[in-house]
């Protein structure tokens, strides 16, 4: 339920996001601009500029000289510590940082790591996913214990057409196994790739699908290599958001084979019309489901092929381990919750 004592406290009081990417479906773009539609249907007005933008320097610098801002809220540690390097000024307005996944896993025990910690350093709050993202920090870095908080994010998916398997070359006996991703080294897809493929002369109905961009260019390449090679897997490109449902609606399992994660958003929308996830036992991905009930984690390939022999054979372990899962979203990642939350902090730092 939308608390609007937050908004009504709100009303007036603009508020700027900056967000690495938006041209492709990256959980930054969605999240972003999860958060804009939310927060404006509840009254609270709120801008968004991508970095993706040739011009964003000169966008948020017009915007800035042209429009008083109440707070600035930067999604990716990384990303924003660049964007406060170039654009100084900010430092004078309260600013909020999401970080998203990467720049906690890799960025913030990287090369770029000062970069990082200077970005946390320049907030007055950080936003993680799970508490125990907030937990893992506190314990490395105590100084930004009394900044964090955990805001899960809010699974939202459109109504779309429907679609069935004969249109994607499936049949109804087939057994598909769900993979919405980006094609990324860290999604490390070969390993369903690998698993699938040892387990395909027993169970030759199974199907991998996989859908997301092409976002890094090399590895994208190596995936459809290797697709061609298996009939039993395909992959869709980039499906529309407001297209998603059609396809996860179809699926009997959603995959998540990630090195590292900030939350397994895809896994969780499919989750959300009852259907069982595997999940890799990775940060991001721990804490989200209990495991051999909304579905399995594994911590290794051997695992993986486990859980996934298990619910292939298993119609009734599938169905309950999918209302589980449904039940679990409904709970734990309302997207009303999200905004609430994010209100709330707003009005605490005006």
């Amino acid at each position: 339920m939308v608390n609007n004592s937050d908004a009504v406290h709100l009303q007036g009081k603009s508020v700027l996001l900056l967000t690495p990417f938006h041209r492709s479906q990256r959980g930054n773009s969605l999240t972003s601009e999860r958060i804009q539609s939310g927060l404006i249907k509840m009254g609270i007005p709120i801008d968004l500029i991508s970095l993706e933008d040739e011009n964003w320097e000169k966008i948020l610098q017009e915007v800035l000289e042209n429009k008083k801002y109440s707070i600035v809220h930067g999604f990716h540690g990384l990303h924003f510590a660049r964007v406060l390097q170039k654009i100084p000024e900010l430092h004078r307005l309260p600013l909020v940082l999401t970080m998203t996944g990467t720049d906690i896993n890799f960025d913030l025990t990287g090369s770029d790591r000062d970069l990082v910690l200077n970005s946390m350093r320049a907030v007055q709050r950080i936003i993680v996913f799970n508490k125990q993202f907030a937990r893992g920090i506190s314990s490395f870095y105590p100084e930004f214990q009394d900044k964090l908080l955990a805001i899960p994010q809010g699974v939202q998916l459109e109504d779309a057409p429907a679609i069935s398997r004969q249109d994607l070359g499936s049949r109804d006996e087939d057994f598909v196994f769900l993979l919405p991703s980006g094609l990324r080294a860290v999604k490390n897809i070969d390993l369903a790739f690998d698993v699938l493929e040892a387990l395909w002369p027993k169970f030759n109905n199974l199907r991998l699908w996989i859908m997301g961009a092409s976002i890094e260019e090399n590895y994208s390449k190596s995936i459809v290599q290797r697709i061609k090679f298996l009939p039993w897997a395909s992959y869709w490109g980039e499906i529309p958001h407001s297209r998603v449902k059609s396809y996860y609606q179809l699926a009997d399992v959603v995959l998540n084979t990630s090195l590292a994660e900030g939350q397994p958003q895809a896994a969780l929308e499919a989750m959300s019309l009852s259907i069982p996830a595997i999940l890799t036992a990775v940060p991001g991905n721990l804490g989200i489901i209990e495991h051999a009930v909304q579905g399995f984690y594994a911590g290794n390939q051997e695992e993986l092929m486990e859980a996934a022999r298990k619910l292939l054979q298993d119609d009734n372990l599938k169905k309950t381990m999918g209302v589980a899962a449904q039940d679990l979203v409904k709970a734990n990642f309302l997207p009303e919750a999200e905004f609430n939350s994010h209100a709330a902090l707003y009005r605490s730092l005006i």
